[in-house]
């Protein structure tokens, strides 16, 4: 399905591409520019990103942090990102606001002033999301693995820069580079909504026309890639309970007539779960936690990437078969039924990002700034059609090649492996080749209810914009039908639940999927167990018994449910890996003493490894009897989905049963220490109402107050006193009970600095009543993230289920919406001196050690 647009070039170079979508109230701008750390000279190292945080700190007509707040009293959302080529500005707001969303953009873009004092507290921002970034295995094997792939090269250096770089930067030297780059012919804008493009293209000539082009832009040199062959694998040791794997091979940059047949090879290997790589060392061999695989191919540059997560014990086993997998491989391996998969799931792929104006403004925008070409995908999605076996084994012999391979190792302090346990050289010379044969009626036009009675319920969402469904089902249930000792249950049981049938294996469950461009996954939430299925229309019949057959027919079989609990361990140790992955594990439990919510949700290690099949036989029979809601989203096909729910009416019902009222924890404070991590992360949580209470719209406008680049905790904390990279603040409820939780991740010696910021706000927003405009923001900012959220099929589906199943109206969240215009500053202020009690609050510290 191609997209229809219409592209315009301004006088000065600046490139327009418009999509017109009336679907929704909103509009979503992309502004790309040529300038990414690719184009940064030695001593520049990560000045793209930098000037990408201060394109945000002001100019002559904006002072600091005046674009966020503009956008978010709109009811918009902005943000920023830099890669390797180019820097993007995003912009989304509602569609009337098209002129504004403009005139911010040139305003950042080309009038970003830079002041000293805002530069050099920004720097310390940056420093610290530098630090922050070590925090995170799979950042640091990458960049392990780039210094050296790409060595010699612009493309060596992490996008973020070295903390040294940044350290010795200065205003002067960001606004050389800025007038070397940012410039209307290194533009392209994107812009994706419910606009006419004859005014877009008015509006943008009036605030980016009268822009010129400082001097000449050279054209980028080819590069020589002169990769470091001295040390192709490198082995890390920390503070990791799992291990983390990089491979790489170099690939050629985009553009390249081969860029198709290496995305199709990467997917064949590790794209998903029927992928070759996949299947061998995660299902058969039980090796590995994760593994997977894509082609990423840059402007002059390009790599072919492997990524594993898997136990430091397996380490050796995994590498050996892996390389000798890879050296061995060819077209053999793959059948012609995996090569149809691979081609129907990447047009999947495409397809789901078109569903939102801003994935389409992103694809839109990234094909003409770097293929110079706004059908790029669409040419893409006709070459797919078009690859042949031929072209793989070509692929395969030409980039496979583990002479040029690299590789970094992420491992616990105590794995004693080093470099010489794992030398490709060694594993290339050894290999043998390996083979292995892998083996209508229409809709309502409007959303429709049915009562199917007992307490279930059905609900149609018809969206014809493109080809597909999106179901969800729910049931209420999960923790709230176990006892605390059994913690962890519901979600392995829900892992376990699709993996196989009585009557279909894990592998042939996948591969009907993935035959079919389908996605199927089942997650247990501490009060409900949902299963969620995605899927083109045509094929709802098929699916539809699929999914009748896992929820009625499940084997939960011994084999099966010992690689669900490996991967819930596997995920647990995880989460603990990351500081706030520990955080947020740990914190229910700390703060709710009690019922559902007072459990880790994941469950413990010794229980999970003592769970018979017979143990969760017996939760799903009873979870399944509770009353279901089903939900479905796109273009449906009402003949089969109504045989589909008289089916499931069959089984036998119960009761929905009765959450309990969390019991709040007697300890206020905890503290975690985890070793060798550069950042301290803290969270201030204040106990508030259930989303069923009065007072919700007005905490939901006191939660937006507090949070977003306008919000007082990130003008304070991050703007003012440059204590961190991110601050926020976040508002969790349920129909029984809620909190609003202050975050920051800041500097390990400024923690003090921090919780007394904290309480300087929160004193501030108790003292002073806000302004209106300070109100307007927040509940602009409510609508306008209440509408970009339901633009996917699933994101509705979703939505609606889980209203139903907590007893809610399907217009629940669209109401709070509309009561939080309602709110004034003295709402605001009344219920920060009502919720935001010190005394009564929680405070969760992970410290590094």
């Amino acid at each position: 399905m191609a997209q229809a647009h219409d592209i315009y070039t301004l006088e000065n170079g600046m490139r327009i591409v418009v999509d017109q979508d009336n679907r929704f109230p909103l509009v979503s701008m992309r502004l790309y520019v040529r300038a990414g750390s690719s184009l940064e000279k030695p001593g520049q190292e990560g000045m793209s990103h930098f000037l990408e945080h201060m394109a945000f700190k002001g100019s002559d007509t904006r002072k600091a942090g005046e674009v966020a707040r503009q956008v978010e009293q709109a009811g918009g959302s902005i943000n920023a990102g830099t890669s390797f080529d180019y820097t993007v500005y995003t912009l989304d707001l509602p569609a009337d606001r098209l002129h504004l969303g403009l005139d911010i953009l040139q305003d950042m873009v080309l009038e970003a002033s830079l002041p000293r004092d805002e530069f050099d507290m920004e720097k310390k921002v940056v420093l610290a999301e530098i630090h922050r970034s070590m925090d995170n295995p799979g950042s640091r094997v990458f960049s392990s693995l780039q210094s050296r792939i790409w060595h010699g090269t612009p493309y060596a250096h992490p996008i973020l820069g070295h903390a040294e770089t940044v350290q010795d930067m200065t205003p002067g030297d960001m606004r050389k580079y800025q007038q070397r780059h940012y410039q209307p012919r290194s533009m392209v804008l994107a812009v994706s909504g419910d606009v006419d493009p004859a005014d877009v293209l008015d509006t943008t000539r009036q605030i980016f026309g009268p822009a010129e082009n400082r001097g000449t832009l050279q054209a980028l040199p080819n590069l020589e890639i002169d990769s470091c062959r001295q040390n192709p694998v490198q082995v890390m040791h920390g503070p990791w309970q799992k291990a983390y794997l990089a491979v790489g091979l170099p690939v050629p940059e985009i553009g390249s007539p081969w860029n198709t047949a290496l995305d199709v090879l990467a997917h064949l290997l590790g794209g998903d779960t029927t992928s070759l790589l996949y299947r061998k060392f995660k299902y058969e061999a039980a090796l590995v936690d994760d593994i997977s695989a894509s082609s990423m191919s840059l402007d002059r540059v390009g790599i072919l990437y492997f990524y594993v997560r898997l136990d430091p014990d397996n380490l050796e086993p995994f590498w050996e078969k892996f390389t000798r997998t890879l050296a061995g491989l060819d077209i053999s391996a793959f059948t012609d039924q995996d090569l149809e998969r691979a081609r129907i799931s990447m047009e999947e792929r495409i397809y789901r990002s078109r569903e939102t104006l801003s994935g389409k403004a992103s694809g839109l925008g990234f094909d003409l700034l770097m293929k110079n070409d706004a059908m790029a995908t669409d040419k893409s999605l006709q070459e797919l059609q078009t690859i042949t076996r031929k072209d793989l084994q070509s692929a395969m012999e030409k980039f496979l090649d583990l002479d040029g391979a690299f590789a970094s190792m992420l491992l616990p302090e105590q794995a004693p492996a080093g470099e010489d346990a794992f030398s490709l050289r060694d594993q290339l010379t050894e290999a043998q080749p390996e083979r292995e044969a892998a083996r209508e009626s229409r809709q309502p036009s409007q959303p429709v209810i049915r009562d199917l009675g007992q307490g279930r319920k059905l609900v149609v969402m018809p969206d014809e914009h493109l080809p597909y469904s999106a179901l969800r089902i729910t049931w209420p249930g999960s923790d709230m039908l176990i006892p605390c000792e059994q913690q962890g249950l519901p979600q392995l049981s829900a892992s376990a639940l699709t993996r196989q049938t009585r009557d279909r294996s894990f592998s042939e469950i996948q591969n009907f999927l993935k035959n079919r461009g389908a996605s199927l996954g089942a997650f247990a939430g501490r009060q409900s167990v949902s299963i969620s299925a995605r899927f083109p229309t045509r094929y709802s019949r098929e699916v539809f018994e699929l999914i009748q057959e896992v929820v009625t027919r499940p084997a939960f079989s011994p084999e099966e449910l010992q690689r669900a609990v490996d991967d819930q361990l596997a995920s647990i140790r995880e989460q603990e890996d990351q500081p706030l992955g520990y955080a947020f594990r740990h914190l229910f439990p700390f703060i709710f003493e009690s019922g559902e919510y007072g459990r880790l949700h994941l469950g413990k290690k010794d229980y999970l490894q003592q769970v018979t099949p017979e143990d969760v036989r017996t939760f799903w029979e009873m979870q399944i009897q509770t009353p279901f809601v089903i939900a479905i989203s796109g273009q449906v096909n009402m003949q089969e989905l109504d045989g589909f729910v008289r089916n499931l009416q069959d089984i036998r019902p119960a009761g929905a049963p009765s959450p309990q009222a969390p019991q709040w924890g007697q300890e206020k404070q905890r503290q975690a220490r985890l070793k060798d991590r550069t950042q301290a992360h803290l969270l201030r949580i204040y106990p508030v109402v259930g989303k069923t209470h009065q007072d919700t719209p007005g905490l939901k406008v006191l939660n937006r107050v507090l949070s977003g680049q306008g919000g007082m905790l990130f003008r304070e904390l991050r703007d003012r006193q440059g204590l961190a990279y991110s601050v926020t603040s976040m508002l969790w409820q349920t129909p029984e009970a809620g909190f609003i939780a202050l975050y920051i991740g800041t500097f390990a010696d400024r923690t003090r600095e921090a919780l007394e910021g904290f309480e300087y706000v929160v004193d501030e927003l108790k003292k002073t009543p806000l302004d209106e405009a300070g109100v307007e923001r927040a509940a602009n900012m409510l609508f306008g993230e209440y509408h970009r959220g339901r633009q996917t099929l699933s994101s509705r589906s979703r939505e609606a289920s889980s209203l139903l199943a907590q007893g809610l109206d399907l217009n629940f969240r669209k109401e709070l919406i509309k009561l939080a215009k309602q709110v004034s500053p003295e709402d605001v202020q009344e219920l920060a001196c009502k919720y935001l009690d010190l005394e009564k609050s929680y405070l969760f510290e992970i410290i590094p050690d």
